[in-house]
């Protein structure tokens, strides 16, 4: 009868143990952002490591101090997550921290923060040249830009979801199209000129 405890007792054991070993954070494997005056967007790839929902908590700080922007959200535990948070209302030309915690049914995640540093676009002087000047057409194998004006040493920079930079080119006429040769995907662009950032936006490439 002893035996047969100890055996009930050394199975239960190590039945919880290998749950618990199981049992892995969610982790992020890359993240971008795009900023405007107002608002920001946050995009990231994550392991979910387990089943059910990931809870996912945002602030955002400016330099130390008080939270500006603090909420939660739930996304699903698929084997292979990304997910893109809107965050507003924020305040143009303004410098955040963004920290972020993520957890999954068993385990908090561990995340060095801040995550990234991002600014709002400044709304003061570019009356002239502001989001409702641009517009842009993703096709699969091209980008095609329109402007109403173009800026003084106008770029263009497009990213993908990993942050990694995949076109870098002058803007210089008012329809401008761009050889577009990369993977289907969420894809970042920015448009740069009379030195600073003019517009910023996201496309699908399907």
């Amino acid at each position: 009868m002893q035996k047969h405890i100890y055996a009930v007792i050394l199975f239960t054991t190590i039945f919880c143990l290998k749950g618990f070993a199981q049992a892995f954070p969610p982790t992020i494997n890359s993240y971008a952002d795009s900023a405007g005056a107002d608002y920001a967007d946050l995009y990231i790839t994550f392991s979910p490591n387990d089943t059910g929902n990931i809870k996912v908590q945002i602030q955002l700080q400016h330099s130390t101090g008080n939270n500006l922007f603090d909420s939660t959200y739930t996304l699903p535990a698929t084997d292979s997550g990304y997910a893109a948070f809107h965050l507003a209302p924020l305040t143009p030309c303004l410098s955040y921290d963004v920290l972020i915690n993520m957890k999954n049914a068993h385990v908090q995640g561990t995340v060095i923060n801040p995550l990234l540093t991002f600014t709002t676009l400044c709304t003061a002087g570019i009356a002239a040249l502001n989001e409702n000047n641009y517009s842009v057409i993703a096709r699969m194998y091209s980008i095609e830009i329109h402007t109403a004006d173009i800026p003084q040493n106008g770029n263009i920079e497009i990213y993908d979801i990993t942050g990694r930079q995949v076109i870098n080119t002058g803007l210089n006429q008012s329809v401008q199209q761009i050889p577009f040769n990369q993977n289907a995907g969420i894809y970042l662009l920015r448009i740069t000129g009379n030195g600073q950032s003019l517009y910023t936006n996201r496309f699908v490439i399907n």
